[in-house]
């Protein structure tokens, strides 16, 4: 099977690498308007280079696509692979507004089946997959309430509407799959980065309450001074259980104890996004398509308008979307 890369900057490469090592698929193209960029990808590849993603798309060399581009030319990227026939893992965000992510679900439901996944990868990170696992096992009883925190070491220039849509959807995602309900209610705060520029942030809490009467928490940092960290916790019932915060070492020695922190996302998930290709090639070689779907890319960003809805009111918002198709209903 031939996958191909669309835009090549640091999770394009990434996917590259990832796929040219992953059995049963081999890079058969790459496209970014920076040409050099995605020659230096391809040559590791042995891959045909593009700089219009449209004539990538309907290569019959490609058999399904991997888009890496900038946020903004997902939705009508994955839309043409839909068209096309050809099976498309998106990264987050789907689309970057509403609208847009309902015209890619669209789009799926004219071919009446799974075509689209989207790069929620901590799906298959382990320490989150396993948290699932305890969950879904009733460890500790119904879950009371998410608590998640998105660490980070520094992102420049960032705003308060980018980090809803860019960064914070990944736990928008994560809450929603964790806790197995939608959110139905935000409420966000945020703490700007530059006085003079009030969209600014570096800090961000967002308060939700779900439809099945849970609530939760996700705080977002933009500039920890230390690191990159995911953590959650959920309490239910009978107990809370949370993921691991690091995978290092604890080192005790000359009277302190310490631990190294991973320094950036590309290391802390490097196992996780491996692990999402090789699932998604092998589902699409089964025809059985997994992981999560075009419906999960719709709904977190009709939590992420709300938020911003939020932000813009400071007041509470209603994320409310279309009912949910049949294609999409649990199996």
């Amino acid at each position: 099977m031939k996958k191909d890369l669309l835009q090549v900057g640091v999770i394009g490469a990434v996917h590259a690498r990832n796929i040219s090592r992953t059995p049963g698929a081999a890079v058969a193209a790459v496209m970014d308007v920076d040409e050099a960029r995605a020659g230096a990808v391809a040559s590791d590849c042995g891959a045909t280079v593009y700089s219009d993603a449209a004539e990538l798309i309907v290569d019959p060399a490609v058999d399904a696509v991997l888009i890496a581009s900038p946020d903004a030319f997902h939705a009508e990227q994955a839309i043409a692979c839909i068209e096309a026939g050809k099976p498309v893992l998106c990264e987050k965000p789907m689309a970057t507004t509403v609208a847009d992510g309902e015209r890619v679900l669209r789009a799926e439901l004219a071919a009446g089946y799974r075509l689209a996944q989207v790069g929620f990868m901590r799906v298959y990170d382990r320490t989150h997959a396993d948290l699932y696992d305890l969950l879904a096992q009733g460890e500790i009883g119904r879950a009371l309430s998410f608590c998640g925190e998105h660490i980070n070491p520094w992102r420049a220039g960032a705003t308060i509407d980018r980090a809803i849509v860019n960064s914070l959807i990944h736990d928008i995602h994560s809450a929603r799959w964790l806790m197995g309900a939608e959110i139905s209610q935000v409420f966000v705060q945020w703490v700007p980065s530059e006085p003079d520029r009030p969209r600014s942030a570096r800090y961000a809490i967002a308060h939700l309450a779900f439809a099945d009467g849970a609530i939760g928490t996700l705080a977002w940092n933009g500039d920890s001074g230390y690191g990159y960290e995911i953590l959650v916790k959920i309490t239910g019932e009978t107990g809370t259980a949370q993921t691991v915060g690091h995978v290092s070492p604890v080192l005790r020695q000359g009277h302190t104890v310490s631990q190294d922190v991973t320094p950036n996302w590309p290391q802390r998930f490097a196992q996780a996004y491996i692990d999402e290709v090789q699932i998604w090639v092998d589902a699409i070689r089964a025809g059985e398509p997994t992981g999560p779907s075009a419906w999960d890319g719709y709904m977190s960003l009709v939590v992420a308008d709300a938020c911003i809805r939020s932000v813009e009111s400071g007041l509470p918002a209603r994320a409310i979307g279309i009912d949910r198709p049949r294609l999409y209903s649990p199996r």
